[in-house]
């Protein structure tokens, strides 16, 4: 038996040029713009592409020109390689909206032999707009390469015991900091990515995967601590609280130190090293909090690729 196991991820642009191109293809994707028929949908991406693509690249130029995603992606895939069986185990990255592509692992996959392909994404948290999308354009590429090898998925790992004492290390990390330096008023602010409400309302387990990993991650947390979203995009009603409107509202009781948790992230991207670091970083020192801290994302941890060793052994037993 020849097992392929296949990371997935969303990907990102790897550099300013990638931005436009990248936004096109997230927002044409039918799981993104969901309902928008196919011929509208790709017109109205071009038009999202155009018009945010501006601002995007302005935010990617903040942090170095482009998305860190794919480096640290390959140090934890790299990492899963040096903990499985040598000889009848291969660890390929596949992005739904960049390269390397699903296409282009399945491929290398298919040319090396795997008779068995195990479909772990890097979202701890399901959702059709992520893990769904991904197992989509796999199902496709396969039919597309008229290759038909067993399948097994990992749909989602939101409270595996692994992920959750890594996550867990992360923000005692966060609280050994802040406490050293400032021990008033220190308050716990988990972030997940936002989802359209009218995605959750046709019945996206999303926020309930969220609530595990937070549920299993607190419980015996001492230090106060609330849940809000970020990333959202438009006008329309998106999950709440939103990220900005919990960081007015901390700073008005009282809060001086916000320790921030990103939970839906294995690795720093936009959202972390943009959104976190700066925009809101910037917004909770307007609103008068005084200390402001932010979890580190796994990134090349050597402890991640053991988690992902965890999950799959426990899934597969391979």
């Amino acid at each position: 038996m020849k097992r392929g196991i296949l990371l997935l991820n969303f990907g990102g642009p790897w550099t300013i040029s990638d931005v436009k191109p990248f936004l096109y293809r997230l927002f044409s994707n039918p799981r993104v713009l969901v309902g928008v028929p196919t011929p509208f949908r790709q017109a109205l991406a071009f038009t999202i592409a155009q018009v945010k693509g501006r601002s995007s690249k302005k935010s990617y130029r903040k942090i170095g020109g482009g998305s860190p995603q794919l480096k640290w992606t390959a140090i934890q895939a790299h990492g899963l390689r040096q903990l499985m069986p040598k000889d009848d185990v291969r660890v390929e990255i596949g992005m739904r909206s960049s390269e390397p592509s699903i296409e282009t692992a399945l491929r290398q996959l298919k040319f090396w032999g795997a008779n068995e392909l195990i479909l772990l994404p890097l979202f701890p948290q399901f959702s059709t707009t992520t893990t769904a999308t991904c197992f989509d354009a796999v199902k496709e590429i396969l039919e597309k390469l008229h290759w038909q090898p067993a399948i097994r998925q990992v749909n989602n790992w939101p409270d595996h015991p692994a992920y959750i004492s890594l996550l867990r290390s992360t923000l005692d990390q966060a609280l050994c900091e802040a406490t050293a330096e400032n021990n008033k008023s220190v308050h716990v602010l988990f972030s997940a990515h936002s989802l359209p409400m009218k995605i959750v309302e046709r019945g996206d387990p999303y926020p309930d995967d969220i609530a595990r990993t937070v549920r299993a991650v607190t419980s015996d947390l001492k230090y106060p601590w609330t849940l809000a979203f970020q990333s959202r995009n438009g006008k329309l009603p998106w999950l709440q609280p939103y990220i900005e409107d919990e960081i007015k509202r901390l700073s008005d009781n009282g809060i001086e130190t916000l320790v921030i948790v990103p939970i839906s992230f294995v690795s720093d991207h936009i959202e972390t090293l943009f959104e976190l670091d700066h925009l809101y970083a910037d917004l909770s020192r307007k609103y008068g909090i005084k200390n402001y801290y932010r979890a580190r994302c796994f990134n090349d941890d050597a402890n991640f690729p053991r988690v992902l060793q965890s999950i799959i052994l426990e899934a597969y037993g391979c």
